[in-house]
């Protein structure tokens, strides 16, 4: 029998009525509709203590190391802070390495608040994700305005991006079930 395809969702964002948590939910639907299981990282993110600090290894950052062991696959998200990923979700991946990694796939979603977008926060992480030894597919979504992206029901008003954030969900399971260890090509 194929290993479940769990995909570890991290948010660099506490807040669940974020943008970025909303985009991830939005990507965690097109996770699920291509067959993938999504595992949210906020109980165990949104509690680690800060890397290399006296315990950062705790209970919950060994819970949260074994999930990500476990994942078949990633997806983050985080809004862009002075040109970058937040500190909440960096602090997440200090915790990780090439053990709980390597041969994984990930796929990456960032916000801003300007209208230039977030390609400086995507661009970090895809830099993580290389020394991690992860693989990631081409498409990632950046989302320029955010305070302008959401009704006030939480849906995006832009339609084209709640297509590009499902795609995104949909695309890393599609990557995982056709090429599941893309290290051993």
């Amino acid at each position: 029998m194929d290993k479940l395809l769990e995909v570890l969702i991290l948010c660099g964002s506490s807040r669940p009525e974020s943008v970025t948590h909303r985009a991830l939910e939005v990507a965690a639907e097109g996770v699920v509709e291509a067959g993938g299981i999504p595992l949210w990282g906020d109980p165990w993110v949104n509690r680690l203590g800060l890397f290399g600090t006296e315990g950062a290894n705790d209970a919950v950052a060994r819970d949260f190391v074994a999930v990500a062991g476990r994942a078949r696959g990633f997806l983050w998200g985080s809004p862009e802070y002075h040109g970058t990923c937040s500190g909440l979700l960096k602090n997440a991946l200090d915790h990780l390495s090439v053990e709980h990694t390597e041969g994984k796939w990930v796929a990456f979603l960032a916000i801003a608040g300007g209208r230039q977008g977030a390609q400086s926060t995507l661009f970090t992480l895809r830099t993580v994700a290389r020394v991690l030894h992860l693989w990631a597919p081409p498409q990632d979504v950046s989302i320029p305005s955010a305070h302008r992206a959401l009704d006030p029901e939480g849906r995006f008003l832009d339609r084209e991006v709640a297509c590009r954030l499902k795609d995104l969900g949909s695309g890393l399971v599609k990557a995982m079930r056709s090429c599941p260890n893309p290290s051993n090509m």
